[in-house]
């Protein structure tokens, strides 16, 4: 690189180096640089670094000043405005270096517009009205007086920078729709080089380009007014381009600025502004839709051209003595510019003499309702220059307006248009069954729509067709003679004869050879229906045939039932076949038909019991298959077909005392309670379940159990009745009981304690004791139970240990209680942090300080069991309620513990936006959730991340944020330079700039300086600003961090 801009002082810094500074000091320096083939840097860049050096000052607030916000109110209009805008000698001497830049680019602004960022192309057309008006205006301003308007270099000021004005918000517009974001995301500051609408003052620069669209045509329209009063005239006004040597270096001697606007020999004619001017009003007017002013100018800049043309032919232009398009003194478009816009604009016949395109012509009659699309669809079959795209888009254009009715159309138009892209689709080697359009045209319209496509493909056959054509016209027909539409091949002559005449043989034959016609009418599968040869026997029933005694055979019948029953899925199709078949075989054992009726429960002995009858194979039948479909996640549906069983089973028990029959009855309907139980948790919370009685039949149903009967329920049953209990919030009166359901019991006395008030002591033990007794891998953790209660010894420990904490984990399952859910969570967070006895792993919820907070043995505790229990509850919790920022905290904390960094950052992340609105507000607890993001950041390889987190808590963590910025990486999703608009912190901001000097990164190091210089970031600025610029930064940096990491 041959010239380094960084500022002084940057190291290391090579003998080679070229300050900015000794281009103020050596008028030559800069001559001698734009003077090389290739100067490294570029003009453009020497122009942004010359404006953008001082800004990197934060005491230099001109600059920023100048970006005029058009939504503010008003000031009152001034000739002078802004007066107070002043300039030290050092930024007057760099804006003079980057207008000589620009006079050795001959102002030319596609270049300037293409390469510069919007904030610098605005400060250099600024900067150049500044001098040409001799410092009186900073900001041009609405109007300005006349005495300067007729100073030949205000003039060329003001004009350019009206056209640049103009040609802002097109160049914003092209760029936003030709342009894509990066791959990679870099959030926080976003680059101040291109059209961004994420950059700062882009949005102010376009609002103030687009309320001055106006001023600024009315100023160009009255030079073009000036200019074209002199046509006609013998000689043409001469303008003069300031030049390099106009722009007078400022010296320490000199106080005043005194430019040489008559430095130089580049004078361009009239002719040639007034072409650019009109190019440019056209590019405008054209980009607002203004299409018939748009006609004026480009018509106006042709006939400049056109004049200018016979003037360099008479005169010559330097060294050229025709139009040197793309190497004028000032004008920059170029003849296919001007020769394209007339096109554009429909003036190519009138002005080019060109006849318009195929394509041309189909937009214009598309513009005109379609007037004589037909004619220009027939034409392209013969030249195929339309894209077939374009066609199919005015079929369906037409479809759409027919059947809406925006205007009315010729009834054929749309089969004549569809037929007539068929044959282009043909000529372009497409088939029939390919095209899901012509199917359907031809199944509609049948022998019709042939008929058109005969008539669309008449012109194409008789026209000079190649043999690729003609093959792939043969296919198609081919293809249409076999296919299922019906297609009459049989009168492909005469359709041919009708629209070809006297050589419709001789197509024929290329189109299908005699041998694949005959071949095609011969063939069976394409003979018509209605001349098909049916026999005689089945076209009626009476045969010559004996006649048979049609006789029922009751062992078929029988099977039928059977079958029928088997497959049966409601209590209305088992009680239909079990009346007939009881009609039949009154003695068989239905319900022993199929092995898989098993009945739940007790439910098989107590209908074995029955005498045999209905109620007996009913019941066996219609209990297997609610067994069957609450086993396959179908309660709802067991629950209607026992709910059917144990109204039939009341029914006949009626009024009397049979034991039996009260003994099904009292079992069924513990069975239902259970499939109830069962419903509310599958479609929780949408379980239309009235939880209050159902929670009185669990508490009857549990108070069975103690009250001394025979007959009791089962402890599946009695578990079931406690998880309703725990989940319907019925806490108040339960005690802790051993046996089933000890675990719910446990924890609705829990519950209770915390509802009450007396939380704020401590939780019973009861569950404490319980849940450290699953988890204990020693000779006392608990005993497995059998269904009866008894103990089972038959096992080893380890199995019977596994066994316990499977039986846990689905009690775990089954809360749904928010509350209740929190209480678990707490306790196993509470285990957990007391086994790992590590503050930086502790896992945070509430609730935790009320359980005991020693555990004795801790040896005997596997902790990874309890991670795993943990994660499946907070798994299935978080998807009944997604947005508890609590539980989804805890999830980040056991993604952590389990050195899961990124899915802990995460969940990290979704608590915080679940909790600040998207990051609208602070979250109470956000400051211990930025430190253990941090930390994530930093495990990541993201120390930048990790910094730009350690500025949330109240007191911001310099001592980890110093740290990760020493830190170098390789992540480009964490490039340092990319975070500085999400910093608010300033001695954050001062330590990046202090490593990027150290380091000798002066880009990055510029940016850093720039980001601290903002001026919200001021100390002096009251709270109320300082507060709100941190909550702008606050929130996109965890926006930034959303989009890396969650979405």
């Amino acid at each position: 690189m041959d010239v380094d801009l960084l500022r002084p002082g940057t190291v290391p810094i090579s003998a080679d180096t070229v300050l900015w500074f000794e281009f103020l000091l050596d008028p030559n320096l800069l001559k001698e640089h734009l003077s090389k083939p290739n100067p490294e840097p570029t003009p453009c860049e020497l122009i942004e670094e010359f404006l953008s050096v001082d800004s990197k000052n934060s005491n230099s607030k001109p600059t920023s000043e100048r970006v005029v916000d058009v939504d503010i109110p008003p000031s009152p209009p001034s000739v002078t405005t802004p007066t107070n805008l002043q300039f030290t000698r050092k930024q007057l001497a760099l804006k003079i270096l980057a207008l000589k830049v620009a006079a050795t680019l001959h102002w030319n602004l596609d270049i300037l517009e293409s390469k510069l960022p919007p904030q610098t192309q605005q400060h250099l057309m600024q900067d150049l009205v500044y001098m040409a008006t001799d410092t009186t205006f900073a900001v041009p301003p609405q109007d300005v007086p006349t005495e300067f308007i007729h100073k030949s270099q205000v003039q060329f000021a003001l004009t350019l920078y009206h056209r640049w004005v103009l040609r802002f918000p097109v160049k914003a517009a092209l760029y936003s729709k030709t342009t894509k974001m990066a791959f990679v995301h870099m959030p926080g500051m976003q680059g101040e080089t291109g059209y961004s609408p994420l950059n700062q003052n882009f949005e102010k620069i376009l609002r103030m380009c687009e309320s001055s669209r106006m001023q600024s045509i009315r100023y160009l329209d009255s030079i073009l007014s000036y200019y074209e009063t002199t046509l006609g005239r013998m000689e043409a006004k001469k303008i003069k381009i300031p030049v390099r040597e106009a722009f007078i270096h400022l010296t320490e001697d000199s106080d005043d600025m005194n430019h040489n606007w008559n430095a130089g020999d580049i004078i361009i004619s009239q002719y040639e502004l007034a072409m650019q001017i009109h190019f440019d009003l056209c590019y405008n007017y054209f980009f607002y839709g203004q299409h018939d002013l748009a006609k004026q100018h480009i018509l106006g800049c042709r006939e400049n051209s056109s004049l200018l043309e016979k003037e360099i032919s008479t005169f010559g232009y330097g060294e050229h003595d025709t139009m040197p398009w793309g190497d004028f003194y000032y004008a920059s478009m170029t003849k296919d510019d001007i020769l394209g816009y007339i096109r554009a604009l429909n003036l190519g016949y009138e002005v080019l003499n060109e006849e318009p395109s195929l394509l041309q012509k189909l937009q214009e009659a598309v513009a005109n309702h379609y007037t004589g699309i037909i004619a220009i669809l027939q034409a392209d079959n013969l030249s195929r220059e339309i894209p077939m795209v374009h066609r199919e888009v005015v079929e369906l254009d037409i479809q759409g307006s027919a059947s809406s009715g925006a205007f009315t159309v010729a009834r054929d138009l749309l089969n004549r248009v569809a037929a007539l892209n068929a044959v282009r689709y043909a000529l372009e080697g497409g088939i029939p069954s390919t095209h899901p359009d012509f199917i359907n045209k031809c199944k509609t319209f049948g022998i019709k729509f042939f008929d058109l496509l005969f008539w669309a493909i008449a012109p194409v056959l008789m026209s000079d067709l190649s043999d690729t054509d003609w093959k792939n016209l043969k296919m198609f027909f081919l293809h249409l003679a076999t296919s299922q539409l019906k297609f009459p091949i049989e009168r492909i002559d005469e359709y041919l004869k009708k629209y070809v005449g006297d050589s419709a043989e001789s197509i024929r034959k290329k189109l299908i050879s005699n041998e694949h016609l005959n071949e095609i009418l011969n063939d069976p599968a394409n003979i018509d229906d209605e001349n098909v040869d049916i026999p005689r026997e089945l076209l009626s029933d009476d045969w010559d045939m004996p006649d048979f005694e049609c006789k029922s055979v009751p062992e078929l019948e029988i099977g039928r039932l059977k079958k029928r029953l088997i497959e049966a899925s409601t209590a209305d199709d088992v009680r239909m076949c079990l009346v007939k078949l009881a009609m039949m075989v009154p003695s068989s054992p239905l319900w022993k038909l199929n092995p898989s009726w098993k009945p739940p429960g007790g439910l098989g002995n107590a209908l074995t019991s029955l005498p045999r009858g209905f109620l007996q194979d009913f019941g066996y039948v219609v209990s297997g298959a609610a067994r069957a479909r609450a086993e396959a996640g179908c309660a709802r549906t067991a629950l209607s077909l026992l709910s059917v069983l144990e109204g039939e089973a009341r029914s006949q028990l009626g009024g009397s005392s049979d034991p039996i029959l009260y003994r099904l009855c009292r079992q069924l309907s513990w069975e239902v309670l259970l499939l109830q139980v069962n419903v509310m948790l599958s479609e929780w919370p949408h379980h239309r379940i009235n939880l209050t009685v159902l929670s009185d039949k669990c508490k009857a149903c549990i108070a069975a159990v103690t009250s001394g009967d025979s007959i009791i329920p089962r402890p599946q049953v009695i578990e079931s009745c406690w998880t309703c209990l725990v989940n319907a919030c019925e806490w108040e009166g339960a005690s802790v009981t051993n046996g089933p359901g000890e675990a719910a019991s446990a924890l609705c006395a829990a519950c209770c304690e915390l509802q009450r008030g007396k939380g704020s002591r401590k939780f019973p033990r009861a569950l404490w004791d319980y849940t450290l007794s699953i988890y204990n891998n020693g000779s006392n953790g608990p005993v497995k139970r059998s269904a009866g209660g008894m103990p089972s010894h038959s096992r080893d420990a380890s199995n019977v240990a596994a066994e316990a904490r499977n039986a846990f984990n689905g009690f775990l399952a089954t809360l749904r209680e928010p509350l209740a859910v929190s209480v678990m969570m707490s306790l196993l967070a509470k285990i957990h942090n007391l086994l790992i006895d590590d503050s930086s792993l502790e896992l945070v919820v509430e609730y935790t300080n009320l359980w005991p907070s020693n555990i004795s043995n801790m040896n005997n505790y596997n902790m990874k069991h309890i991670l795993e229990s943990l994660t499946e509850l907070l798994e299935r919790s978080l998807r009944l309620y997604p947005y508890n920022t609590s539980w989804l905290r805890l999830y980040g904390d056991v993604e952590m513990a389990g050195s899961r960094w990124a899915a802990a950052l995460r969940r990290y992340l979704c608590a915080l936006t679940a909790a600040t609105w998207h990051f609208a507000k602070r979250a109470p607890d956000e400051g211990g959730l930025a430190r253990r993001a941090a930390r994530c950041c930093q495990a990541l390889s993201a120390p930048t991340q990790a910094a730009a987190l350690c500025q949330l808590p109240d007191e911001p963590d310099y001592t980890t944020a110093f740290k990760c910025l020493a830190e170098k990486t390789g992540s480009a999703a964490d490039a340092m330079d990319g975070y500085y608009g999400c910093l608010w912190d300033g001695t954050l901001l001062e330590v990046g700039v202090a490593l990027h000097a150290r380091r000798g990164e002066g880009g990055r190091r510029a940016r850093a300086v720039k980001a601290a210089g903002a001026l919200e970031l001021n100390a002096n600025n009251s709270e109320d600003i300082q507060r709100e610029a941190a909550a702008i930064r606050r929130a996109r940096l965890l926006r930034a961090l959303t989009n890396q990491y969650v979405a």
